[in-house]
């Protein structure tokens, strides 16, 4: 009786070649949708964010919920100050109830907010209409006539092309632009507190106009989101 050797089943070579050829084009068409998508959830978030902001300055400012100058009119305020995460620059204990959650007014040790794969960043003038970052170290920087009048915070990924891509602009107008093309990125490239702004130069805030579907004073070109 003539006996069949074993034979140990398995992938040849070529098999082996042709399985990894495919998994890497998956994974090509995958990986940068993936990214895209989140990317894409991360923009939507915090637009989301800047519109509550926008609301909630506009709600504290005509209810003069900070004053500092006893005038009557009011100022505005800081993220953490709109969260309740810190103390009313007048010294007048925390905003109760919060305006912002208290994630976005958490500032890390640079005085910036991580949210959604962004950093954003809160300006409010000085006695030049230079705007400084709206810290507690900073509070005794900002100026209450112009805190009255002028504010902007931005938006900018933690990761360009990873997290997100475009950087956002808000200020006392409510109006939010958008760079696309804006390099910003991280804490290697940091938006100005005036970029979105012409007239003046990237670091005022105080008497600027927006830069509507132009170059704005950080040299990116602007619009106003639809």
């Amino acid at each position: 009786m003539k006996r069949v050797p074993n034979r140990t089943s398995g992938f040849s070579l070529l098999e082996l070649m042709i399985v990894v050829a495919v998994i890497g084009i998956i994974a090509g068409i995958a990986v940068p949708n993936l990214l895209a998508s989140r990317a894409t959830a991360n923009e939507r978030a915090i637009l989301a964010t800047l519109r509550t902001l926008s609301t909630a300055q506009a709600q504290c400012r005509g209810q003069a919920v900070l004053d500092i100058d006893h005038d009557g009119q009011g100022e505005a305020l800081g993220l953490g100050e709109l969260a309740g995460t810190e103390q009313l620059r007048s010294g007048d204990g925390r905003l109760v109830p919060s305006s912002l959650s208290a994630s976005v007014g958490t500032l890390d040790a640079f005085g910036y907010a991580h949210n959604k794969g962004y950093l954003l960043a809160l300006y409010l003038p000085d006695v030049t209409g230079t705007g400084v970052l709206a810290t507690p170290t900073n509070a005794g920087a900002v100026h209450p006539n112009y805190a009255e009048v002028a504010w902007s915070c931005l938006a900018w990924p933690i990761t360009r092309g990873n997290t997100g891509t475009a950087c956002y602009f808000v200020n006392q107008t409510g109006e939010i632009l958008v760079a696309t093309t804006a390099p910003y990125s991280g804490m290697t490239s940091i938006p100005l507190a005036g970029s979105a702004l012409v007239g003046v130069p990237p670091t005022q805030i105080v008497a600027g106009a927006l830069a509507v579907n132009t170059v704005g004073a950080d040299g990116n070109f602007w619009h106003v989101l639809q």
